[in-house]
């Protein structure tokens, strides 16, 4: 009996407690320092290679930080290809998706999560069902159709696409969130002499705030640098995005240039970058600003 109480004030001092918490600490920082290397690394070596003359490359004694770092990659990219047209139009196709869909999802999952019907709960398993289909089966039926009315080979007939694919996951992510909101809120607008749409423009949508800027931002990261419908449905290079037009750098045996391709992968990059950056605070202010304010 006396060695076993001496074994357990042993392991209850607490000099041994706090050695013990110092180690899983030492543990988890590692862990947490090893995953963020694996994560950044390799953005960090396309950031490198981006200004890394094409010389020191090919280099045998290639050294880790360029010897002489240049921009010349990015002057290149855009003198020698429509890289800012491609810029464009993923913009223009990105915003007008995520507008569209977010719209069109918030007002489609409001109906869908306050009103009961079964066509609705068939929807939703439709919805879910089309979001889990892999983009590659409809490339096919969508190429035959956009031929049928003439839109191959044009913006217009793109964004038709994004649209439609995307707003599956919309309506999916926001039907869900607008499930969370307490239909009390809106019934106490409503009694207050608010109508329906009133009710739900000034009470709901700023509770599903947050939901719909992670909608809008998941929708406009995947529409951003989508490569599928794009290197298929757009052979014009006016009209490429920006993975479709950089795919053209990349040959079966060979690749114009690894800075100037880097170089682009940064710049497709940036603009995800700096929209996470700017939309967090306002995922972060949306919590709760529809119960204050209504």
């Amino acid at each position: 009996m006396q060695i076993q109480t001496r074994n357990l004030n042993i392991f209850q001092d607490p000099r041994n407690l706090k050695l013990k918490r110092i180690a899983q600490r030492i543990v988890l920082y590692g862990l947490m320092i090893l995953a963020v290397f694996w994560a950044v690394f390799p953005l960090f070596w396309v950031l490198i290679s981006s200004v890394t003359p094409d010389i020191e490359t090919y280099s045998f004694e290639r050294t880790f930080l360029p010897k002489n770092p240049t921009l010349d990659n990015y002057i290149s990219l855009f003198k020698i290809t429509p890289f800012a047209v491609w810029m464009r139009n993923s913009a223009v196709l990105s915003t007008v998706t995520t507008v569209v869909v977010v719209l069109l999802s918030s007002m489609t999952a409001y109906a869908m999560s306050r009103f009961r019907y079964k066509s609705f709960k068939i929807i939703a398993q439709l919805t879910l069902l089309a979001y889990m289909m892999p983009a590659i089966i409809l490339v096919v039926p969508i190429f035959f159709l956009l031929f049928r009315l003439n839109l191959i080979n044009s913006m217009l007939g793109l964004l038709l696409v994004y649209i439609g694919t995307r707003l599956s996951v919309g309506l999916w992510m926001l039907r869900s969130y607008f499930q969370g909101i307490p239909i009390e809120l809106e019934e106490q607008s409503m009694v207050d002499g608010a109508t329906r749409f009133q009710a739900f423009w000034k009470i709901i949508l700023p509770q599903a705030f947050p939901g719909m800027i992670s909608t809008a931002i998941f929708t406009f990261s995947v529409t951003w640098q989508e490569f599928l419908f794009a290197s298929i449905l757009i052979f014009n290079s006016r009209n490429q995005t920006v993975s479709g037009g950089v795919a053209t750098f990349i040959s079966e045996d060979w690749i114009y240039s690894w800075g100037t391709l880097m170089a682009a992968g940064v710049m497709i990059s940036l603009p995800l970058v700096l929209l996470y950056a700017f939309m967090q605070k306002y995922l972060v202010a949306g919590w709760g600003g529809g119960a204050v304010k209504g």
